[in-house]
């Protein structure tokens, strides 16, 4: 038996053969005593206990000062990186979407009474025959003039049908337009259509008299080519489907934002190379 185990033995008034109940249950006496009786030194009593209840745990050694300001600044600058990164990931959040999400280099809108098909085969068309675009937009909008497709009237209009145009005509949103009688009319009522005199003579397109839309042009009088029926071009006017007694107009606003690739549309389209 080694010298401190037979120490504690003593203090604790012990056998050398004594069970872990005898030593609980006297460690638990002298805690009481030590209440009342001075002459216990109740830290000897505790440190006999763990010894022999094989608790002998070695005490932390204290932590230096040096290791404790360096867990301090530790923590400090964690804390701090880690608000630096919710601060990128919420700036990655927005600039990543309108990075990959870019603007499309052409938009083609159909306009009118139409359903769209389930296939890519126009954008597929000009995609191949137009390597310097990456990305055409095309939308169908559904708009119906209340069965007036002779002569347009505004309030003929459903709300969000008006509302939804005059927007995409403001800000540009429209280029190529595809649209029936009524859409264009309301279109080339507020001056948004481009002529398409210039863009038809420029690339020598030949079009069939009857299928060519005027207008009177608001600042001159004369009249010019603001639109093209296409139900001669399947390419453009299968894309929908469509009731056979509404005409089909191609048309382009003046306002744009991608009128080079908007141009290269039209050639393209209506000489179907």
């Amino acid at each position: 038996m080694d010298d401190l185990r037979k120490k504690y033995l003593e203090l604790l008034e012990l056998n050398e053969d004594c069970t872990e109940t005898e030593i609980n249950k006297k460690y638990d006496n002298l805690s009481l005593r030590a209440k009342t009786d001075k002459s216990i030194d109740i830290d000897e009593v505790i440190k006999a206990y763990d010894y022999l209840m094989n608790r002998n745990l070695e005490e932390p050694e204290p932590v230096k000062p040096i290791v404790k300001k360096f867990r301090k600044a530790w923590f400090k600058y964690i804390g701090l990186a880690a608000i630096l990164l919710i601060i990128l990931g919420t700036v990655l959040s927005i600039v990543i979407p309108y990075i990959t999400n870019k603007d499309p280099d052409l938009v083609i809108s159909y306009i009118g009474p139409y359903t769209p098909k389930n296939n890519k085969d126009l954008e597929n068309y000009l995609y191949d025959r137009m390597p310097k675009v990456k990305k055409i937009l095309m939308e169908t909008i559904y708009a119906t003039a209340a069965g007036n497709y002779v002569r347009f009237k505004e309030d003929s209009y459903d709300a969000s049908s008006v509302e939804k145009l005059s927007l995409l005509l403001i800000s540009g949103g429209l280029e190529l337009i595809v649209c029936d009688d009524a859409v264009y009319r309301y279109i080339l009522s507020y001056n948004y259509l481009l002529e398409l005199d210039e863009i038809i003579e420029e690339y020598g397109i030949k079009i069939d008299k009857k299928n060519i839309v005027y207008g009177i042009k608001p600042s001159t009088g004369e009249r010019v080519i603001y639109g093209i029926n296409i139900q001669d071009y399947p390419i453009l006017s299968e894309h929908v489907y469509i009731n056979e007694e509404f005409p089909m107009i191609l048309c382009v606003s003046n306002e744009a934002v991608n009128i080079e690739n908007v141009k290269q549309a039209v050639r393209i389209l209506l000489t179907e190379e």
